[in-house]
């Protein structure tokens, strides 16, 4: 055996470097991807206090670093038409925006942890029932809503995007039901290009 491995000492040396060389790109590599998901944004669009149209929408920022909501943006369907409305200038706002101006705009600064109050769902599917101008709201059966965020050094905007179904299952008795456990987040180059004609259509 000794004299086997004295013998192949050039040969056991490139097979030890080579596997050392490996662990180390390996080990890098996941060192790269626990960096890229750390610096990543997260962006939560849920549903609180209640599951009714009552129920409030919220959109909280969990990124490492404050974002700043640019826009959002629904897709509002009646299970034939579907079409895109601006949420965040919708509504012509009073001088006076009260104690939090960001829920009241849809718009502003986000720290880590906080969240921005959008409203009651009920008044949200108004809203885009009135900015649709072609679906009604007792006929909206679900909408996507999009959140477009900037965030740090980066160029092209951030985003994430939930839908919600609305289940009518008496005149009296309507739920919102998310049709996601959570919400996708929008990191891919090709996606945040397509935020960004977003951004551009709604200006």
């Amino acid at each position: 055996m000794l004299e086997f491995l004295s013998s192949h000492t050039d040969i056991l040396n490139v097979a030890i470097n080579t596997g050392m060389l490996l662990v180390w790109v390996v080990y890098l590599q996941l060192l790269l991807n626990g960096y890229r998901r750390q610096r990543s944004s997260s962006i939560l669009i849920t549903r609180g206090a209640g599951q009714g149209l009552a129920a409030r929408c919220l959109i909280t920022n969990m990124s490492r670093e404050p974002i700043y909501v640019s826009s959002l943006i629904a897709d509002l369907s009646d299970g034939e038409r579907s079409c895109k409305v601006q949420l965040t200038d919708l509504r012509d706002l009073p001088d006076d925006l009260g104690t939090d101006p960001r829920s009241a705009m849809r718009q502003g600064s986000l720290d880590t942890g906080h969240y921005l109050d959008a409203g009651h769902f009920d008044a949200l599917i108004q809203q885009l029932a009135e900015g649709s101008e072609e679906i009604a709201a007792d006929d909206v059966q679900s909408f996507e809503l999009t959140v477009l965020a900037l965030y740090g050094p980066e160029y092209l905007p951030v985003g994430a995007r939930r839908r919600f179904d609305v289940v009518r299952e008496t005149p009296d008795r309507v739920r919102v039901v998310p049709a996601s456990v959570v919400t996708h987040q929008i990191h891919g180059k090709r996606e945040r290009r397509a935020l960004m004609r977003e951004l551009e259509r709604f200006m």
